[in-house]
């Protein structure tokens, strides 16, 4: 089964959370929380990732926070998941490391390879600031 895994989506939260506040505004970690139902243990992980990967910026201190350190326009949700999973990789045959008996590359090789880089296109095609309230969804 492919899924993503419980940070990567409550990452997304995170940057959805901050994208509807606005580009420039902070927004208290305890308020993303709440809105967002992530447990604390997870929202520190994340805060530090995001933070390390520039994708937001953090401002210690009791008047401090966190906020977009880009325009949410120029956020996709490629560009969190790479920050929290790192690169999509469908299969192990594509590091490296693979010492893969078959022709490289093999049939299945050249399939997977091709819905991996659909899977990054449509990720990349959906940024922040698309966000519809009536619907609930971001838009391509």
């Amino acid at each position: 089964m492919i899924r993503l895994n419980r940070e990567t989506d409550y990452s997304f939260r995170v940057i959805l959370s901050l994208a509807r506040a606005g580009d420039s505004k902070r927004v208290s970690t305890s308020q993303i929380q709440k809105e967002m139902h992530i447990p604390p243990s997870f929202l520190h992980r994340i805060i530090a990732s995001l933070g390390h990967n520039n994708i937001i910026r953090t401002f210690p201190g009791r008047e401090g926070g966190v906020q977009l350190a880009r325009p949410a326009s120029e956020i996709s949700l490629l560009d969190v998941f790479e920050a929290v999973e790192g690169p999509i990789q469908l299969s192990q045959c594509f590091s490296e490391e693979s010492d893969c008996p078959l022709d490289t590359p093999c049939p299945v090789q050249k399939c997977l390879r091709h819905v991996q880089k659909a899977i990054a296109r449509e990720l990349s095609s959906v940024h922040f600031d698309r966000f519809d309230p009536e619907s609930g969804f971001l838009l391509p």
